[in-house]
């Protein structure tokens, strides 16, 4: 991705030249309501916008379709652009579509929350999930411009910052040891807490890893770190229509995958790192009062996950692969694990 993409500061956003290409906007329908950033009022009050319910519900053929049916019935073609506003589920969403209408028109992501941020509006993939699968029909594609402003964040409520705290500790925990330890002395709802600085480390770390691995061959496997067992538990909370959101599930997953890594570690110190590390992020998910989405993650069996993680897309030759750490900022990818490796790292973790 160019460096141009990126735009942190977004007073410039809603310049829009008249001209041959319109604008259409997808949002988070919680904008219907909720109060604006003054910066972008322009954007609802000027073009035509489509609303969407957002939450993993919405990532769905269905959904898809009833966009691109609006985009049809307002005339937009492939020369016109898209503006997606929201958090990761309405982003992943407004991309694909924007990706397949017409074979693919230009689109702007505005990403609304802290995990949007920094990660979801991240790396050009995109998706739907189909067969009680995340994720399983979807494009790499860039968007045209991706407006991180962190004024939204006062939008939110208090477990939409955790679900973006566990994706923004993830980059750290794979990439940036000294980020990793500025966040462990840190809770999500800090007064102080210097947003614009965070989010710009976060973003950037991410942007560092796809901008060398845009198709995931290689490096970009990494940022899966927690997600195969947080995919899984995702899934399984989607079968028995259990609210678990994305960021507390791949907390969950980072929890169990660190006390995989500490198995495999030779050195004391550095075991004991992972461990700690382990021990933090669950200090953050019970602490905020979660109690009930830590309680039934924790007490889900092992077996019913593994069955998910085999389907997951980034395995090959039925073996399931995961992302260990070798130390704090240091991942491997594409390393097996078995099942009674899993179970045994699950038992332990909880």
């Amino acid at each position: 991705m160019s460096e141009n993409r990126y735009q942190y500061n977004p007073s410039a956003l809603v310049q829009y030249k008249q001209g041959e290409s319109n604008y259409f906007v997808i949002s988070d329908a919680v904008f219907e309501s909720l109060p604006v950033p003054t910066a972008y009022t322009e954007l609802f009050n000027r073009f035509h916008v489509h609303w969407v319910i957002a939450g993993e519900a919405c990532k769905s053929m269905q959904r898809a379709q009833e966009i691109w049916q609006w985009l049809d019935s307002v005339n937009a073609t492939r020369f016109d652009t898209l503006i997606i506003i929201g958090g990761g589920t309405t982003t992943d969403l407004g991309a694909f579509v924007a990706s397949t209408y017409k074979r693919g028109l230009n689109f702007i992501l505005i990403p609304t929350t802290l995990l949007g941020m920094v990660d979801a509006a991240i790396g050009g993939k995109n998706g739907i999930n189909f067969n009680g699968l995340k994720n399983s029909i979807g494009t790499f594609t860039e968007p045209s411009k991706i407006a991180i402003d962190s004024t939204w964040l006062k939008t939110l409520p208090k477990r939409e910052v955790l679900n973006g705290w566990m994706e923004l500790s993830k980059h750290a925990l794979v990439g940036d040891e000294l980020l990793w330890k500025e966040l462990r002395n840190l809770t999500p709802h800090d007064s102080d807490i210097n947003w614009d600085k965070l989010v710009k480390a976060g973003s950037s770390i991410k942007r560092k890893i796809i901008e060398s691995d845009f198709r995931e061959t290689g490096e970009r496997k990494i940022l899966n770190f927690g997600h195969t067992i947080g995919h899984a538990l995702e899934s399984v909370a989607a079968l028995s229509k259990t609210p678990l959101d994305h960021g507390f599930a791949v907390g969950v997953g980072m929890i169990v995958s660190l006390q995989w890594s500490a198995s495999r570690a030779d050195d004391a110190s550095n075991k004991g790192a992972l461990c700690d590390a382990a021990r933090q992020l669950q200090k953050w998910l019970v602490n905020e009062g979660n109690g009930d989405p830590w309680h039934w993650s924790t007490s889900q069996n092992p077996s019913e996950l593994w069955s998910f993680m085999l389907r997951d897309k980034k395995n090959t030759s039925n073996a399931v692969l995961d992302i260990p750490l070798v130390r704090i900022g240091e991942a491997h990818w594409d390393c097996p694990l078995e099942k009674l490796d899993f179970e045994t790292v699950w038992g332990a973790a909880f």
